[in-house]
């Protein structure tokens, strides 16, 4: 429409894709051929994801993990190369994956090094996400991207909220 064309002085920036919305939901909303109801799941969620709180934000990753999942939460600041750190994780993976897979899905911040490296040693990775900003890939082999917050420090809140367990790896 006119307003969407930049008539009627309405700001560019506005009709960037916000960090908060994803590639599909975004394409589905610039699509002038996309159903209706395609559209308009899509602008629900991106208008949801935009006013969702932190605790809101840790209810929906819980819920679409299972309830009764137990979540771990696979926490480093460990530099890339970190030998220690990594040869460790590396041996924690497998053996934490073998007795709580199952029951269990394993979460980390998507950061390379120590996180990459549980994610790579952590079974076939199903038992794996990686929370990221909405935007944001975590670009890993194994294991699968959740969202949340539209920057480190709003997904970092979210991370401090969704485990029951912290695993710490330094």
């Amino acid at each position: 429409g006119g307003a969407s064309d930049g008539e009627l002085g309405f700001p560019k920036a506005a009709l960037k894709k916000p960090s908060y919305a994803t590639e599909d939901q975004w394409s589905r909303l610039a699509n002038k051929d996309a159903p209706v109801e395609d559209s308009a799941e899509a602008a629900v969620d991106v208008v949801i994801r935009a006013m969702e709180t932190p605790q809101e934000a840790a209810k929906r990753l819980r819920s679409s993990m299972g309830n009764e999942t137990t979540v771990v939460c696979i926490v480093s600041e460990a530099e890339d190369g970190a030998a220690d750190s990594e040869a460790l994780v590396k041996s924690i993976a497998p053996q934490l994956d073998a007795q709580m897979g199952s029951r269990s899905t394993f979460v980390t911040r998507g950061m390379s090094g120590v996180q990459e490296s549980f994610a790579d040693k952590c079974g076939d990775g199903s038992h794996v996400k990686h929370l990221m900003p909405f935007g944001q890939s975590s670009g890993f082999g194994k294991g699968g991207d959740i969202y949340a917050g539209g920057d480190n420090e709003a997904r970092d809140e979210v991370f401090g909220l969704v485990g029951d367990i912290y695993v710490t790896v330094e």
